[in-house]
């Protein structure tokens, strides 16, 4: 390293040319960036900042909201089915004063999300509506169990992006895992809101969210060509966290419960999976921690096990090396509010950060608890819940100050 250029963090930065010195191209990080990095705009250094000056939010890109914590399903796998789980809704009778903090916060998406279902609060569509009216962009976490009225499906047509929750196509498995849920009354929903939208020319992206456990992980295969087939272009592959089990019902396991044999006939299955989907011009997203256990063949970083106010959980990540951290903007891009008014910077924090019954929403992700999230994330000093998370890979600390830097003047900051 010399005080103009720094090998570590240039190959570490621009992972091509690390592969091209690998293979012999360059006898170094230096030699490429003499040659071609310098006339690319490549950065031979890591960016001189302080920690200090990148722990403010300019504004709230995306607000996600829980209008109720109850839900018409449980789960064998969900939170909402342990024995001390007791649902809530959201007070809205502040509701005009909340939207004001909203769009002083820049919020131009809203995504209706929690460990509840929306659709059982009773004025959700008006709500919906009344959000769409004053220019937000919606997004909805749904699981369509419950046969949608014209007002419902009229509302989930001005959304931008319906998340549809649903693990396996077989109906009775289904039946088993999501109790409450027939797959007929899901496929029937799809059906009737792509068939309203295109009625009035709107084009809601209706997307798929899959748990993946042991039970679901085998017909993940069946479940993709069977969405393909329907229309969809988008899904989620998210990891599972292991509750207690529920007595007497079927008990879905972390996918790496399963025997190598197993494993093997999954990790294949679910590359072709993939591949289908990208053949098909689709789009998918999967948890890191999936994919370094089923698309990448390595090992996790181990199980950590969470205190909830719910009951205890056990979590699967991805490892994380020597400065290391994250790669996670969230706290700086995302608000949680849940129902019963506490904010989080995600679905998975399991502290709650502020509480909208004390402090407006602009203070309490511009105070001191969200400032100090953030100043973990950027050092790579992660508390339980970043440490153990599966949502987000990994990634050197530079290189996600660097982006992070990018993040903050795009911002406006």
């Amino acid at each position: 390293m010399t005080p103009l250029f720094d090998e570590t963090h240039y190959l570490a930065t621009y992972p091509d040319v690390a592969d091209a010195v690998r293979r012999g191209d360059f006898a170094s990080g230096q030699d490429h960036f003499l040659r071609f990095g310098q006339h690319e705009g490549r950065e031979p250094t890591p960016p001189h900042f302080s920690i200090e000056s990148l722990l403010a939010s300019p504004a709230t890109d995306q607000l996600f909201l829980e209008l109720t914590s109850r839900c018409n399903l449980r789960c064998v796998y969900c939170a909402v089915s342990q024995p001390t789980y007791r649902g809530i809704d959201l007070r809205l009778d502040a509701f005009d004063a909340f939207l004001e903090q909203m769009k002083s916060r820049s919020v131009r998406l809203v995504t209706l999300n929690g460990h509840g279902e929306s659709t059982m609060v009773k004025e959700w569509a008006v709500i919906a509506d009344r959000l769409a009216d004053d220019g937000f962009r919606l997004h909805l976490t749904t699981n369509l169990a419950k046969r949608l009225e014209a007002s419902e499906i009229s509302a989930l047509s001005r959304f931008e992006m319906i998340l549809v929750s649903i693990d396996t196509i077989d109906p009775d498995l289904l039946a088993c895992l999501r109790r409450g849920l027939k797959l007929e009354t899901l496929l029937e929903n799809v059906e009737l809101i792509q068939r309203f939208s295109a009625a009035h020319g709107r084009r809601p992206e209706i997307a798929i969210s899959c748990t993946v456990g042991d039970l679901s992980a085998p017909g993940i295969g069946d479940l993709v060509d069977a969405m393909l087939a329907r229309g969809i272009t988008t899904f989620r592959f998210g990891d599972l966290a292991e509750y207690a089990p529920i007595q007497s019902t079927l008990r879905m396991r972390h996918v790496s419960a399963l025997a190598e044999p197993e494993l093997a006939v999954v990790r294949e299955r679910f590359c072709a999976a993939i591949g289908r989907i990208e053949a098909a011009g689709a789009a998918s997203q999967t948890d890191s921690s999936l994919v370094a256990l089923l698309l990448g063949n390595r090992a996790l970083a181990g199980t950590e096990e969470r205190s909830t106010k719910i009951g205890d959980k056990a979590v699967h990540s991805s490892n994380l090396e020597k400065r290391q951290t994250r790669d996670c903007l969230d706290p700086w891009r995302l608000a949680f509010v849940q129902a019963d008014a506490s904010v989080r910077p995600c679905c998975f924090f399991e502290e709650k950060l502020g509480t909208l019954e004390e402090q407006p929403l602009g203070e309490i992700v511009e105070g001191e608890a969200f400032r100090q999230l953030r100043r973990e994330i950027a050092t790579g000093e992660l508390r339980a819940n970043c440490r153990s998370c599966s949502g987000r890979p990994a990634v050197d600390v530079d290189v996600f100050a660097r982006k992070l830097q990018k993040h903050l003047q795009a911002a406006g900051r």
